[in-house]
């Protein structure tokens, strides 16, 4: 029979990268990666430059979670839609992303995004830190995102 730090070492090899020991709990062959859903919503635009009042306009809005490990490195770097099951996609700001580590250690996480191919996919990056400011490898953390789909007139 095969320990859990065997199949650990397994399923590091496979991937390519070291994971965490909460993630071998979470591991399954198949398994689901994301949950999204779509609704509608009202964007509110603000006037920087003249004090006229905002204006809102209806629009769809994307919601996105899912679970993620950062590499050795101490960083985690994906794609939106990795996640989703869209074939095509459309995303403007303004966009929201939150991570919480998934862990007992203390640690922080931080990150960036940015918009790719005019709209068509977004850039995630989640960067671990361990409390003395190091980055910190192997942390499984939950994210969730949530972006407007503009409605396209044409």
């Amino acid at each position: 029979m095969t320990t859990k730090s065997e199949t650990k070492k397994q399923i590091e090899a496979i991937l390519g990268h070291e994971i965490g020991d909460e993630a071998v709990q979470l591991f399954q062959f198949v398994h689901s990666v994301a949950l999204s859903t779509t609704s509608s919503g009202e964007t509110t635009r603000s006037h920087d430059l003249a004090a006229f009042p905002n204006t809102c306009y209806g629009n769809n809005v994307l919601d996105v979670s899912g679970l993620a490990t950062t590499a050795s490195n101490g960083q985690s770097v994906f794609r939106l839609t990795r996640f989703l099951c869209r074939d095509e996609l459309r995303i403007s700001q303004p966009v929201n992303v939150i991570a919480t580590p998934f862990s007992s250690k203390p640690c922080f996480l931080t990150m960036t995004h940015s918009l790719l191919n005019n709209g068509t996919d977004l850039e995630i990056k989640v960067f671990a830190w361990d409390a003395n400011g190091a980055a910190a490898p192997n942390v499984t953390f939950n994210w969730r995102c949530r972006v407007e789909l503009p409605i396209i007139i044409l």
